[in-house]
C-alpha cells in the first residue's frame, strides 16, 4: 500500500515538471512568434510609406491632387418621468457636420489651388411645460414652443478661395487670390471678400505662403448691427494686404492614417477708417475696423476602413464684427475619401 502511494506522488510529481516544462515552453514560443509580429509590422508599415510616398509623386506628375475630409456628430437624448434629472421631462439633439476639400494643380510654370470649408452644428433642447414654465407680464404660461434642431444653428462657417499664379522659380511665384469668407444661413450677414495679386511661396509641397501687397478687402456687416440703424455698421471696403498659409499634411500613427489641414488668413488695411459703434445716449461703444485674423484647423484619425475620429477647430477676430475672440469646437466620427 505504501509503495503505491510513494508510486502515485512520484508519477504526480513528474507530471507537474512536465507541465511547468510545456508552459515555459509555450510561453517562450509565444514571445517568439509577438517578435515575428511585430517585425512584420515594422515592415508593412515601411512599405505603407514607401507606397504613400510613390502615390504622392505620381500625384505631383499628373498634376491634380484633391482631397476630402468629412467629419459628423450626432447625439440624441430623451427623459420621461426621471425623477432625478434636472429636467425629467426632456429631450435634446446635435448635429455636427464639418467638410474639408482641395483640388490642386500644379505644373512646371504654373499651379491653380482651390481650397474650401464647411462646417455646420446645430443644438437643440426641448423642455416640457412643467420644467420649463415661463410666464408673461400678466402672469400666464407661455406655451412651449417645439422649434426643431434645424431651426438652433450653434456654427456656421463657409471659406472658399482660389489662388493661381506663374512660377518664376521652383518655389517663388506671382499669383493671384479670391477669397470668401461667410456662413451658409447668413449669407455675407457678415461676410468678407478679398481679390488681390502679389506673390506666392511653395517652401514644401504641401505648404503655401500668400503674401499679396495689392489686396481690396469688402465686408458686409451682420444683421444685427444693420438693425441699429445710424448708430449700426455700413459695408464698407478698403486696400490693405492679405497674407493666407494652407497647410495639409497626411501622418502615419499606428499604421493609421492622421490628416491635418490649416488654413490661416488675415487682412492689414493701409488705411483703416473705423467706424464708430454708438449706444441711444450717442456714447461710443467701439470701433469697427477692418483688420481680421482667422485660423481653421481639421484633425482626423481612421480607425478602420477611412472611418475614425475628427475634430474642427477655429478662432477668429474681427472688429468689423465683434470686440471679443470668436471660436468654435466640432468634434465626432469622420470620414475620409
Amino acid at each position: 500500500m505504501k509503495k503505491i502511494i510513494l508510486n502515485t506522488l512520484l508519477f504526480s510529481l513528474f507530471s507537474l515538471c512536465l507541465m511547468g516544462q510545456s508552459i515555459e515552453d509555450l510561453k517562450e514560443m509565444q514571445m517568439d512568434k509577438k517578435s515575428k509580429v511585430a517585425d512584420l509590422q515594422s515592415k508593412i508599415d515601411g512599405l505603407n510609406t514607401e507606397v504613400d510616398g510613390l502615390q504622392a509623386e505620381i500625384d505631383k506628375l499628373s498634376g491634380w491632387r484633391k482631397g476630402v475630409t468629412g467629419l459628423v456628430g450626432f447625439d440624441w437624448n430623451r427623459s420621461n418621468g426621471w425623477i432625478a434629472n434636472p429636467n425629467p421631462d426632456a429631450k435634446s439633439a446635435s448635429l455636427n457636420i464639418g467638410l474639408t476639400g482641395y483640388i490642386l494643380n500644379d505644373k512646371e510654370k504654373y499651379f491653380w489651388h482651390n481650397k474650401g470649408i464647411v462646417q455646420k452644428a446645430w443644438n437643440d433642447v426641448d423642455l416640457s411645460d412643467a420644467d420649463d414654465v415661463q410666464r408673461d407680464a400678466n402672469g400666464d404660461i407661455i406655451p412651449d414652443v417645439k422649434d426643431g434642431l434645424f431651426r438652433n444653428g450653434t456654427v456656421d462657417i463657409l471659406n472658399l478661395s482660389s489662388l493661381a499664379g506663374y512660377k518664376l522659380s521652383k518655389t517663388f511665384a506671382i499669383s493671384g487670390l479670391a477669397e470668401l469668407n461667410t456662413s451658409i444661413g447668413n449669407f455675407l450677414e457678415p461676410g468678407t471678400l478679398d481679390i488681390g495679386v502679389g506673390a506666392t511661396w511653395l517652401p514644401i509641397q504641401n505648404m503655401t505662403v500668400v503674401v499679396h501687397p495689392l489686396n481690396y478687402h469688402y465686408a458686409w456687416p451682420s444683421q444685427e448691427e444693420k438693425a441699429k440703424g445710424v448708430n449700426g455698421i455700413s459695408s464698407t471696403g478698403a486696400f490693405g494686404a492679405k497674407v493666407r498659409i494652407d497647410y495639409f499634411q497626411d501622418f502615419n500613427i499606428a499604421g493609421k492614417p492622421f490628416k491635418w489641414s490649416s488654413t490661416l488668413t488675415s487682412f492689414l488695411p493701409y488705411s483703416d477708417k473705423k467706424q464708430a459703434i454708438r449706444d441711444a445716449n450717442n456714447i461710443t461703444i467701439r470701433e469697427a475696423g477692418l483688420f481680421e485674423y482667422t485660423w481653421i484647423n481639421t484633425f482626423t484619425f481612421e480607425v478602420w476602413r477611412g472611418i475614425g475620429v475628427g475634430l474642427g477647430v477655429g478662432i477668429r477676430s474681427s472688429d468689423f464684427e465683434s470686440s471679443s475672440l470668436q471660436s468654435y469646437t466640432n468634434f465626432g466620427l469622420s470620414y475620409g475619401f
